[in-house]
């Protein structure tokens, strides 16, 4: 492509983008990511009880317990906690609306219940009166406090020590590592935290490339339902057009992506002035089943992820861009869609079956091949699955695969602005874009021939 060709996307950024911004609906659904980007942290300190597992004084002087769990808590067991030292232990059967009537007469009692449920095995709840001395924190601790009692309470009863629970609970992962690997000392990670990665990274980029796409084919098509694609040819090349607007897409979405992330980290500094957030990462790593500490990140792997983000990105933007330059009309986008969809499912299904082959050269292929390498080259380098020579070699490709996509889906879209049939099949399309490129060079040669005749 001669640099000529792309004169004016500068002026078609710009105009794309204030268009896009004046609009009242996109800057107010911009207001409310960012305000509920804001809110999430607080809410759960708010909900979590800011300093639950951190007070260093209670008020409940009296503990209603309706203890249905069949394993012995007593007053003994409760005052061992120096925190509750003072606490009157009161075992009862009331029922919920009885020990609402306890908690309405004694404004320094707490209840609590523990139950058990066919689905979660037993479960501590902890009532406190709304207008009592008793704060929401107070009873949280508590009935975290009471799980932790009626957890001995079973191994008392059973005969079984801590060590011997703490064995129990404790979960086999399994790695595969090559001798060669093991005697160098090179790290891999176990599986579940290979596919966990794997899936999590290529769900992100499916979600990227998705959201890129429907932006995509909504401009791609916008020149030829509005017919003013022939006015616009008079000042603008079709590679302009198109790149500006691509580039206005970018603008779209990693603008709001970055203001959701700013409202989050401004989020997360509030939640640090409400109390301890310490239980987020707690609950963060039990709910992965695995310490994100442990993929070792570092400044080169972030630089090394924003690379390899953009790279995907600007792949499935381009891939989008050829399908949409097909769509003469709003109905064409479904059956186009499909194509974008069987692009992304590729990698995404390969990158959520690769992990379970445990093979070099399957996670090297994947890694290096151009469908895949997008979704895969990334978490199997930072798992350890391939070393920095395969992972520099699968961003050359995927450098080349983008170059050629942006090659492509300007030459498509020039070709098809003008086009008014239904979403050509890639048979046709090959077929039209050789009869464009003999064209265009016939055309090249003819005013070479003038130029020489004159």
């Amino acid at each position: 492509m001669r640099r000529s060709e792309f004169k004016g996307t500068g002026a078609v950024f710009r105009y794309t983008l204030q268009q896009h911004y004046k609009t009242v609906s996109v800057r107010i659904f911009l207001l409310v990511l960012f305000v509920i980007a804001l809110a999430v942290f607080p809410v759960v300190m708010a909900i979590h009880g800011g300093d639950a597992g951190e007070i260093d004084k209670t008020e409940i002087k009296t503990l209603y317990l309706r203890n249905e769990s069949g394993f012995e808590i007593t007053e003994a067991d409760i005052r061992e906690d120096v925190l509750y030292a003072g606490v009157k232990l009161e075992l009862t059967d009331a029922d919920d609306k009885a020990l609402a009537g306890l908690l309405a007469e004694n404004k320094t009692a707490a209840a609590a219940v523990i139950a058990l449920d066919q689905m979660k095995g037993f479960t501590v709840s902890g009532y406190y009166a709304g207008e009592s001395d008793v704060t929401a924190a107070d009873a949280a601790a508590l009935a975290e406090m009471l799980g932790e009692k009626l957890r001995a309470a079973q191994m008392r009863t059973l005969g079984v020590t801590e060590a011997q629970t703490e064995m129990l609970r404790g979960k086999a992962f399994t790695t595969v590592t090559k001798v060669a690997d093991f005697r160098s000392g090179s790290e891999q990670t176990d599986t579940a935290t290979h596919a966990f990665v794997n899936i999590a990274y290529s769900y992100s980029i499916v979600l990227l490339i998705s959201m890129a796409m429907a932006y995509i084919f909504q401009l791609c098509m916008e020149e030829k339902v509005s017919k003013l694609v022939e006015a616009l040819l008079v000042s603008v090349k079709p590679s302009a057009l198109l790149a500006g607007k691509t580039l206005a897409v970018t603008c779209f979405l990693f603008g709001g992506i970055g203001l959701i992330l700013c409202g989050l980290f401004i989020s997360y500094q509030i939640a640090k002035t409400m109390g301890d957030t310490a239980f987020i990462r707690d609950a963060v790593v039990k709910a992965l089943e695995f310490d994100p500490a442990a993929l070792h990140f570092s400044a080169g792997t972030l630089t090394l992820l924003i690379v390899c983000v953009l790279l995907a990105y600007a792949m499935g933007a381009a891939y989008s861009a050829i399908v949409g330059s097909c769509c003469s009309k709003t109905e064409d986008t479904q059956q186009a869609s499909i194509a974008v969809v069987l692009f992304v499912m590729i990698g995404y299904f390969s990158a959520s079956f690769s992990p379970m082959m445990e093979s070099d050269s399957a996670n090297i292929f994947l890694s290096v091949f151009p469908l895949t390498s997008i979704f895969i080259a990334l978490p199997n380098y930072i798992c350890g699955k391939i070393d920095l020579t395969v992972m520099l070699i699968a961003l050359a490709v995927q450098a080349l695969t983008v170059l050629f996509f942006v090659k492509l889906a300007g030459r498509v879209y020039r070709m098809m602005l003008l086009y008014r049939g239904g979403v050509p099949k890639p048979k046709q399309l090959l077929a039209m874009l050789r009869e464009a490129g003999a064209a265009e060079k016939a055309a090249k040669g003819k005013e070479d021939a003038n130029g020489t005749q004159s």
